[in-house]
């Protein structure tokens, strides 16, 4: 028997041989696997998922693209890869017990018409398509939900991107962030920052919030304090999501912000981008200019002495204005 894990909730599966369709012992779920015999591939499967289920999209879904490339005709590679684009994580439904999808990567782009859930399709028996058929059907349901609730929110200026606590403390990071929220909603932005902004919010209610805002925000401030900070799940699902965006919107700018840490520390993500050094004196001032260049276009344009965003410290080269540190 192939020794593989669940992918809703981590349990051991029992599979019969030659089967694509089997049921978890642990939490009932009938769920589609791999055709891969190759223990090799099973144990990247397995892994993949783990990291799936943790919400570690990103680095899951690379698993999955060496899938894909190792067995182009797996169905489940391909189902793997629309799982962490739509950030799909299964959670028990308090009143039925059964796993349920729930989405954390909202997307305008349809999963029905996804490339990798055509290849599903393409690849998968008959028994097989009738579950990516029927999951797909109820992650393009949640995907118009949450939509519908984001397009009622009211758009953003800047997105304050942090880590909020570390082992049930506050981290310097969420200080300075509330510290730069203020300052900001002071200015007149409009600014997204999770402790204020979805604090009356019910967790279910995040991430209508949370796409509105990552979407309609111009600039978006990654804030760290330490290397595991940027890349906290959570803070890089946010990041890593605006990247994305910004490929298709170039009015968009990520600023990263640092302190008390080497710029080369940075994720490599940021290499292409301009980094500010928040132990800078004028730090502050010089994000508040730099924000109203790009969200106010038509400001008239003032001479001054202090460092624009633009001039900031690229995150590839710590050297340039360094300011010191």
């Amino acid at each position: 028997m192939a020794v593989l894990k669940c992918k809703m909730c981590g349990g051991t599966l029992e599979i019969t041989e030659g089967m694509t369709v089997c049921e978890c012992e642990y939490c009932g779920t009938q769920q589609t696997i791999t055709t891969a015999k190759d223990e090799n591939l099973q144990a990247l499967f397995n892994r993949a998922n783990i990291l799936r289920m943790k919400s570690e999209f990103d680095k899951a879904e690379q698993l999955y693209e060496k899938l894909v490339q190792s067995s182009p005709d797996d169905a489940e590679a391909h189902w793997g890869l629309i799982l962490c684009k739509y950030g799909i994580e299964y959670v028990e439904d308090p009143a039925t017990f059964k796993r349920v999808p729930t989405c954390h990567r909202t997307s305008f782009d349809s999963i029905i018409a996804d490339e990798d859930y055509k290849e599903a399709l393409r690849c998968a028996d008959v028994i097989q398509r009738g579950i990516y058929e029927a999951e797909a059907k109820e992650i393009d349901r949640l995907q118009k939900e949450i939509l519908a609730l984001s397009a009622k929110e009211d758009p953003y200026d800047v997105f304050i991107c942090y880590k909020e606590s570390d082992n049930g403390s506050r981290t310097p990071d969420s200080v300075i962030a509330n510290d730069i929220y203020h300052q900001l909603t002071n200015e007149g932005f409009k600014v997204f920052y999770a402790a204020i902004t979805l604090e009356d919010k019910l967790g279910s209610a995040y991430e209508p919030c949370i796409f509105a805002a990552l979407n309609s925000a111009k600039v978006m401030l990654a804030i760290g304090t330490r290397p595991e900070y940027f890349n906290a799940v959570w803070v890089k699902n946010e990041w890593s999501r605006y990247l994305k965006m910004m490929k298709k919107d170039r009015s968009k700018l990520l600023i990263p912000c640092y302190k008390d840490m080497d710029a080369y520390e940075l994720p490599e993500e940021f290499a292409h981008l301009q980094a500010q050094d928040m132990g800078k004196i004028g730090f502050i001032n010089d994000i508040v200019r730099g924000i109203k260049k790009v969200i106010v276009k038509d400001e008239p344009k003032t001479a001054g002495t202090q460092t624009d965003v633009n001039e900031s410290v690229p995150a590839g080269n710590p050297t340039a204005n360094s300011g010191g540190r």
